[in-house]
């Protein structure tokens, strides 16, 4: 081996006691379903750069081009010479407002009960964050969330990665390998589960039944996968995941251990993507998935079930030469098939197999990095089977749309507080087509779903 070809395993092994640190922090950072995770000041102070630098309209989740390679870069540019610098919170809340009360065909429970039965005030998240180096290659991103509606606290989306730079038949390729605890939240695209539009939505309205089976495994398993970026043009990606012990998701907080699901073996992640940059535009397409085997509420009894989901997506941004007008445009389309042995043999389901198809847009216009408006389309499809979707129509389909108007005055250098404090003022309606299967008396109670129809207006602060 040359001396020049010797360098990253030098460097990988000069990270190792680093990285295992860093793996003791993580595994505190597995057990709780992920909620979001987003700019943090601490970025900004690290690298001395605006906010508006690595995030569309000043603000996460949305990544620029300078973002989108920071994070491919292990979060490791600029300056860390003050670990406290490091350290960073969000706090998001406002008031909601659902189209029927939220007592009407359902009942509030636990925590809950507490609420009004619509119009309320909430904090609706806390979290702290680290972010940023650790070593020359090794850069961390770790949040931990208290949500008031829940009354819980708890770690959060994590993502500790080694990157490094190397050439590949005389290109250049960005290489690394990313611990993490939610399929798809090391993605440096705003069209994976972990990171699509609504970036924030009401704790409390009530949300529909069926989504992918990619979206439910954050944070109750830990990952580890190898990722490059040749020629800045070609991404791929392999990661595994495994489920955590139960022991271990019940000592770290998570008390509905027993009864969630359960990975058998580990769940192969891949990711696959082209990008190219043409002047002011930009575009990228993709494909990513998971192929899961599982045991269906954590019982043994009836062997597992299989769950393949794979996606297409595509990435389009555009940015004026003066920097004052952006437009991004996202969306992705996601096929799941799910072969339901161990559920049909406990009854829980009238087939044997099941198709979910989940469809999501959104487009997204900035105004000088402060003004935003955007819109958003959603629609989850899929197979009629009576047992596991007990609704009136026996079916999953949701559909509907979003819009958000938000206003950013922070996130500049000459701007408040900077680079120590950011703030985000918004106003997002969500309206639905059809909930849980139609549109109208969904669940034989009377309750349309209009009636889930939601105005969310709040702030959102970053610090």
């Amino acid at each position: 081996m040359t001396q020049s070809a010797s360098r990253p395993c030098v460097r990988m092994l000069a990270a190792a006691p680093v990285l295992l640190l860093s793996a003791a922090m993580f595994a505190f950072a597995l057990f709780y379903k992920p909620s979001v995770a987003h700019s943090i000041p601490a970025f900004a102070r690290q690298t001395g750069q605006e906010c508006s630098a690595c995030h569309v309209g000043s603000f996460g989740p949305q990544l620029t081009r300078y973002g989108r390679d920071f994070k491919l870069n292990g979060y490791v540019w600029g300056s860390a010479s003050n670990p406290l610098k490091g350290l960073s919170a969000m706090a998001f809340g406002g008031i909601e407002h659902t189209g029927e009360d939220l007592r009407r065909g359902t009942e509030l429970t636990g925590v809950q009960e507490r609420f009004h039965t619509n119009n309320n005030p909430t904090l609706d998240q806390f979290s702290l964050f680290y972010g940023g180096r650790l070593l020359s290659n090794v850069g961390m991103l770790a949040q931990a969330t208290y949500s008031n509606p829940k009354e819980s606290f708890a770690w959060d989306n994590t993502d500790i990665r080694f990157a490094d730079n190397a050439t590949l038949a005389g290109e250049s390729l960005v290489y690394g390998v990313s611990l993490n605890n939610n399929p798809s939240v090391q993605d440096i695209w705003q069209t994976t589960p972990a990171w699509r539009f609504p970036y924030l939505t009401s704790a409390l309205a009530p949300t529909p039944d069926a989504s992918p089976y990619i979206s439910s495994l954050g944070g109750r398993v830990a990952g580890l996968g190898a990722y490059g970026m040749w020629n800045d043009l070609v991404y791929g990606e392999l990661s595994g995941y495994a489920t955590l012990p139960n022991h271990t998701q019940l000592t770290l907080g998570e008390k509905n251990a027993a009864q969630n699901d359960y990975l058998s073996g580990v769940a192969p992640y891949w990711r696959l993507a082209l990008q190219q940059d043409f002047g002011q535009h930009y575009v990228s397409v993709g494909t990513y998935g998971i192929a899961a085997s599982r045991y269906p509420d954590n019982v043994r009894d009836f062997g597992t079930d299989t769950l393949l989901d794979y996606a297409a997506d595509a990435t389009y941004q555009f940015t004026s030469g003066d920097g004052r007008h952006s437009v991004s445009v996202y969306g992705s389309a996601l096929h799941e098939r799910q072969t339901l042995n161990a559920t049909f043999a406990a009854g829980n389901s009238a087939n044997l197999t099941d198709d979910l198809n989940d469809l999501r847009a959104n487009i997204a216009y900035y105004y000088d990095n402060k003004y935003g408006v955007t819109l958003g389309r959603f629609s989850t499809t899929g197979s009629a089977d009576a047992t596991l979707y007990p609704d009136a129509s026996h079916r999953p389909d949701s559909t509907g749309w979003i819009v958000q108007c938000d206003f950013t005055p922070l996130g500049t250098a000459d701007s408040l507080g900077w680079p120590y404090l950011n703030a985000r003022f918004f106003v997002q309606y969500t309206a639905y087509n059809s909930f849980n299967g139609v549109g109208s008396n969904y669940d034989g109670t009377g309750r349309n779903a209009s009636g889930n129809n939601t105005l969310f207006a709040g702030t959102w602060l970053a610090f």
